[in-house]
């Protein structure tokens, strides 16, 4: 549980370092706006890809997943939440930025120690 859980503030930090500051860059988000929304997707691609998705595929498989997710979910922030003008070449820039920190962060959460096999659950 303690390594799922330091995943997960590592993954917390990077996104916090990288996204944020171009979601602020690209878009009129104000810091706590571009960091609450960071965070909540954070979470979300944490659980969906990072727990189960990448346990049953490989790594490129994964980065792709998070690169759409990335797509559908900021896509809905702008429209639903914040008014950002995030457009959709800003959403490629933040997609890509996300795929290129994911794949590396994939490769440390495949090669740590504490790796969760493919038919185990448990942590």
């Amino acid at each position: 549980m303690l390594a799922m859980l330091g995943k997960l503030l590592l993954k917390l930090l990077i996104n916090g370092i990288i996204i944020v500051p171009i979601l602020m860059y690209l878009t009129d988000a104000t810091f706590m706006g571009a960091l609450s929304a960071t965070y909540t997707f954070s979470l979300l691609t944490y659980v969906v890809v990072d727990q189960l998705f990448l346990r049953l595929t490989n790594n490129m498989a994964a980065v792709l997943a998070d690169m759409l997710l990335t797509y559908a979910y900021f896509w809905l922030v702008e429209r639903h939440f914040y008014d950002w003008s995030l457009t959709f070449t800003d959403m490629t820039i933040v997609a890509v930025f996300y795929g290129v920190m994911e794949f590396f962060l994939h490769i440390y959460f495949q090669k740590d120690k504490g790796r969760i096999g493919r038919t185990s659950f448990h942590d």
